[in-house]
């Protein structure tokens, strides 16, 4: 599927963020129960760990929790460091929405450090970043240009 100007308007987005300070599962709860992030996979794993290799053609949208802060009395996570992202396919729209929605419940008082990488079908490859107080993605273009 390409748009006027031939570009696809699906991608393959991939990376890792992490989230500064831990932020706590309360504010991310309204997140994990939403499809996007119930992909075939736990949203808020008992352990951080190296990234797992994605299985073919997978797509999911995992909170990493923060090993440090601990679980509570039911053993759930107290708090999320990380949003670790393997999404093939998916329309830009659908990726800034899950992305702003991440945003607004982490608040201001959180950095994200790190990016998640983009590639689209039509030589269309950047980095995607999120900045501490502003809801919306930025998409960098990486792609070379050879004129």
């Amino acid at each position: 599927m390409q748009n006027a100007e031939g570009r696809s308007s699906e991608y393959s987005v991939w990376g890792t963020i992490e989230l500064r300070p831990p932020v706590p599962v309360a504010r991310l709860w309204d997140l994990t129960v939403q499809d996007a992030f119930q992909d075939g996979r736990d949203t808020v794993r008992q352990r951080a760990t190296e990234p797992e290799p994605a299985a073919a053609a997978r797509t999911w949208w995992e909170f990493v929790p923060d090993d440090d802060a601990g679980t509570d009395d039911l053993g759930r996570p107290r708090a999320v460091k990380y949003l670790r992202v393997d999404a093939q396919g998916v329309a830009r729209a659908e990726v800034d929405s899950r992305l702003r929605d991440v945003a607004a419940s982490i608040g201001p008082d959180h950095a994200f450090h790190g990016h998640l990488t983009y590639e689209g079908w039509v030589g269309d490859d950047g980095e995607i970043w999120l900045h501490s107080g502003d809801s919306r993605p930025e998409w960098r273009d990486t792609t070379p240009r050879y004129w």
